[in-house]
């Protein structure tokens, strides 16, 4: 448990969101966009709906695939694609979990809503290791874990 706290600070620390909103002048007062109750609450979200790929998880591939995308002034996110690959399967992954996440809180430039683009990290050793699939090999949880997302779903 410790070692899973510790990753997500971890990730919390040196992988915060990379964001570029374009601002005129330095005396504009930009508000970033932000996912809807905070870094936490996305990262809660992407820890819950990223799965580990079977193809992934046959070749042992880990790493973190940055993914960009452009935050509307409706909040609603589009042009999502992928900035640093490591394999086809989580990168597609990554990709499927951020289109999901839809809505975020507009970016602002002196009150106004803007276009924003933004990257996240999503860093699958994490995610590899929240799923027990590591060192644990703790099959039937993972199982048990499938069947009840799929349930869900």
């Amino acid at each position: 448990m410790k070692r899973i706290i510790s990753l997500f600070i971890l990730l919390l620390i040196l992988g915060t969101s990379v964001s570029h909103v374009y601002a005129q002048s330095k005396k504009d007062k930009i508000v970033m966009p932000e996912y809807p109750g905070g870094l936490a609450a996305m990262h809660k979200f992407l820890l819950s709906e990223l799965t580990y790929p079977d193809e992934a998880r046959a070749n042992n591939e880990v790493g973190e695939v940055l993914v960009a995308f452009s935050v509307g002034m409706d909040g609603y996110i589009s042009g999502v694609r992928v900035l640093k690959s490591v394999s086809p399967s989580l990168d597609a992954e990554a990709v499927r979990v951020v289109k999901m996440m839809k809505y975020w809180s507009p970016g602002k430039r002196n009150g106004m809503p803007v276009r924003a683009e933004m990257s996240i990290p999503i860093n699958f050793k994490t995610v590899v290791e929240h799923n027990k699939y590591i060192g644990g090999g703790d099959e039937k949880a993972r199982q048990t874990k499938d069947v009840d997302r799929n349930v869900y779903r």
